[in-house]
Order: structure tokens, then C-alpha cells, then sequence
């Protein structure tokens, strides 16, 4: 739970803009956008939105399993279902290279930002063999193809649109079985397959995040719809509680980002 009077430094700079955004759509009939946002920086809008008692706001990555979003605020006139998520400023890029040149996320990225592009106008980065996609806000995409011509010392070529997303798309494995309760120890020792005792060490030694957050409270609560960073072991998603055994035990259903 994000308790909004406690945010501090750039989150509490982020929470005025958010209301800002609001205020122009509530009061103006402006649309604004905002990001893109991390898992944390979405919370923190959720919060925001649900205080302020405003609902015309969406979240919008390029994709539906997109990580990183940017928020859109919306005057009431607007028919979002009809105009779907064509009103996002999101556009996606297609890098491609030799498939022998092996580039990674961090590349990209180091690239991207080389060019003084600030890392709220960059959406996730999906790289494969030989091909990498990734989002931008509208105003970074003449720079990007203008002016990178090589990831490193590998030579990339650009092009806007995203026609092979389907071979960077991020597969995620469903997992499901049954956890002791929805505390935080309980579902590591699931979603890692260790005992509680080392899912417990991996929480002490802050491996462990929440949607974007270090967790270290063993017996805090998970909730659905939450994203868990597991160092070593990658990222997970989970989906929902739903149901007791038998036994006692809470059916959990989650997903492995391969």
C-alpha cells in the first residue's frame, strides 16, 4: 500500500505532476501523458488517481504485457474504448543486427540514453537474436534513427514499427500449486522451489523486490496482481489466490518471465 504522505524526493515531485495531469483533464478537458513508469511509479498513480476520485486514466506500454507504461489522463469526452490506446504518444522500434552479435538489454539502453534521451521517455526493450524492439515516446524517435548507428561497436539498423514483435515477446510459463498463506516468505519458497528457511535468507539479503520495491518484512502480505524480482531466479507475476484445499493450503496461480 502506497501512503502518499510519506513519498519523498523525485516520487513526491512524481505525485504532483500526477495531480497536475489530473487537474488539466478534470478542469481543462486537456489530455496529458506521463511516463513511462516503472511497476513502482504505477502505484503510485493508482493511489493518487483512487484519492483524488478520478478514473479517466489508463496505462499503456505498446503492448498488453509491457512493463513499463505511460499514463494517460483523459477528459471526460473522451470515448476510450472507441479510441483505444491510438491516443498514446508510444512508439515502437525495430533494431536489427547480425545474429553472431550478441546484444543485450543494457546495450540499448546505454545507447538510448547516450543521446541525452531521459529514461522516462524509454518503454521496455525486448531484445532477440539478431532483432530488438523497443517503445519510445513520439519526440525520441528522429534522434534514434538519425543519429545511432551502432550498439557498441555492433552496426544496428533502425526502423519504426514493430512487425516481429511476436519474436521478442516475452514468454511467460504459468505456474500454479498451493502456499501456507500470502505471506511474503511463503510465496518466495513457492515461486523459487526452495525451503522457507533459504526463501526467508533471500529476503534478509534484500534479493527480493515488489513491484519494483525492496521487500525485507518476512510476514508482509503479497497481493494479486503484484510483479516479484527474485535475484537469480528472474521475475514473476502473480495472478491470484483463489481457494482453500483440504488441507488448509491457498491455491496460488503465477507466471515466470522466461
Amino acid at each position: 500500500m502506497i501512503l502518499l504522505s510519506q513519498l519523498a524526493g523525485e516520487e513526491k515531485i512524481l505525485y504532483s505532476r500526477f495531480r497536475d495531469a489530473i487537474n488539466a483533464a478534470r478542469l481543462k478537458n486537456q489530455m496529458k501523458f506521463i511516463g513511462f513508469l516503472d511497476i513502482r511509479q504505477q502505484e503510485i498513480l493508482k493511489t493518487t488517481a483512487l484519492s483524488e476520485k478520478f478514473s479517466s486514466w489508463r496505462l499503456f506500454g505498446g503492448f498488453p504485457e509491457a512493463e513499463r507504461k505511460v499514463a494517460g489522463f483523459f477528459p471526460d469526452y473522451i470515448d476510450w474504448e472507441e479510441s483505444s490506446s491510438s491516443l498514446f504518444p508510444v512508439v515502437p522500434i525495430t533494431a536489427r543486427f547480425r545474429e553472431q552479435d550478441k546484444l543485450s538489454h543494457r546495450d540499448f539502453l546505454g545507447s538510448l540514453m547516450s543521446l541525452r534521451i531521459s529514461r522516462e521517455m524509454i518503454g521496455d526493450i525486448l531484445v532477440g537474436n539478431g532483432i530488438a524492439v523497443f517503445f519510445v515516446l513520439n519526440q525520441a524517435v528522429s534522434p534514434i534513427l538519425s543519429e545511432i548507428k551502432k550498439v557498441g561497436q555492433v552496426g544496428v539498423h533502425f526502423e519504426e514499427g514493430a512487425k516481429n514483435l511476436e519474436l521478442v515477446r516475452p514468454v511467460i510459463t504459468p505456474l500454479s500449486g498451493t502456499v501456507h498463506s500470502q505471506r511474503l516468505d511463503a510465496v518466495v519458497s513457492f515461486l523459487t522451489r526452495l525451503s522457507r528457511e533459504k526463501a526467508q535468507e533471500l529476503i534478509r539479503q534484500e534479493w527480493v523486490k515488489v513491484d519494483g520495491q525492496i521487500r525485507t518484512d518476512l510476514a508482509g502480505m503479497v497481493e494479486e496482481k503484484r510483479h516479484l524480482s527474485i535475484r537469480g531466479y528472474g521475475k514473476y507475476v502473480i495472478y491470484s489466490f483463489d481457494g482453500i484445499t483440504k488441507k488448509g493450503r491457498l491455491r496460488i496461480a503465477a507466471g515466470h518471465y522466461q
